[in-house]
């Protein structure tokens, strides 16, 4: 069995594939032979996605979950164990009884070493990261960093010290959730999906609401081999954009912004005005019903195919030993 996720660019949500699954079910989660794929954690089920896996006989899917693009067209070779929620459920058209939870619910089942007092965390989408310099601007708010590029263990480290979560990443308030630390999402830039979000959340009877950002990149971070006529054209496209002038695609366009100057201060503002809300968490009813479900998934799942269900139990440090 080979595990199939993203990974054209670092982003703890994806590269925690790489180690969830051969904890979970041995080595031969390990294998790079492809006969059987497996889709796990992500926003994997799209038909451009699914390509990879064309020469595989077997693909099985287990908490993944749809949202980009065309979907996949499922044939005898798919095996959908489990998706991400009901809307996904949907989107595939599988039993809704397949909706679970996100597979990355099964980090559910290990000790997370919590602060009783720790800082506010800011994660931004990984495709944000680009656009300025979220440490500045986080440190203006007064609160900390965290990177989704960050290796697996350095990122789960310090996420365990936070005592909120805001995110613009769907993973980083999955991880937050699973840690059972408060988190408050936002928007900021075009790559945010909210269906993906409610599909998740619904599964845990969780409604957020998600403010928008003031969108913006500096120019110091994003496009600075560009000219000053092309950031002031993107500025222009973004204003009649937003007020439903122009080209349908100029609505997602960012205007240029100073990080360190007012664009900055506005977005440190917004930050601090996040973190007086009050923090979602899933009840711990609903977390325990829906880990314990993954599990019992997956280990009737490793049954079937031959393979070594270990459980999980430890310290989330340790999955990256």
């Amino acid at each position: 069995m080979k595990c199939f996720y993203y990974d054209a660019a670092p982003n703890v949500g994806d590269e925690v594939n790489r180690y969830l699954w051969s904890r979970l079910l041995g080595r031969s989660a390990e294998s790079e032979d492809g006969r059987v794929g497996l889709l796990g954690i992500g926003t994997l089920l799209s038909e451009e996605f699914c390509q990879r896996l064309d020469s595989c006989e077997r693909i099985v899917v287990f908490g993944s979950g749809a949202g980009y693009g065309r979907l996949p067209r499922l044939d005898a070779r798919w095996d959908v164990r489990c998706v991400r929620g009901i809307q996904t459920a949907r989107a595939i058209s599988v039993d809704e009884r397949l909706a679970v939870a996100d597979a990355a619910y099964l980090l559910g089942s290990l000790t997370w070493a919590r602060r009783s007092v720790g800082p506010v965390v800011v994660i931004p989408h990984h495709a944000s990261m680009a656009y300025m310099d979220w440490n500045s601007v986080c440190q203006r708010a007064g609160f900390s960093f965290l990177s989704p590029a960050l290796p697996g263990k350095d990122f789960f480290d310090t996420l365990s010290t936070a005592s909120l979560v805001l995110t613009e990443a769907m993973h980083g308030a999955i991880f937050a959730d699973i840690a059972r630390i408060p988190w408050v999402p936002f928007r900021f830039g075009p790559n945010f999906l909210e269906r993906k979000w409610t599909d998740w959340a619904d599964m845990f009877n969780l409604s957020p609401s998600i403010p928008q950002a003031e969108s913006f990149y500096d120019p110091q971070h994003h496009n600075q081999e560009k000219s000053s006529a092309f950031h002031a054209e993107r500025r222009l496209k973004a204003l009649l954009g937003r007020r439903g002038i122009g080209r349908r695609r100029w609505r997602k366009v960012l205007p240029p912004g100073d990080t360190s100057g007012a664009a900055g201060d506005r977005f440190a503002g917004f930050l601090q005005g996040l973190a007086q809300r009050e923090g979602y968490l899933s009840a711990d009813s609903v977390f325990d019903v829906r880990v314990s479900a993954l599990h019992e998934k997956l280990s009737h799942m490793a049954d079937e195919y031959g393979l070594e269900y270990t459980g999980f139990s430890g310290n989330i440090s340790d999955l990256f030993d």
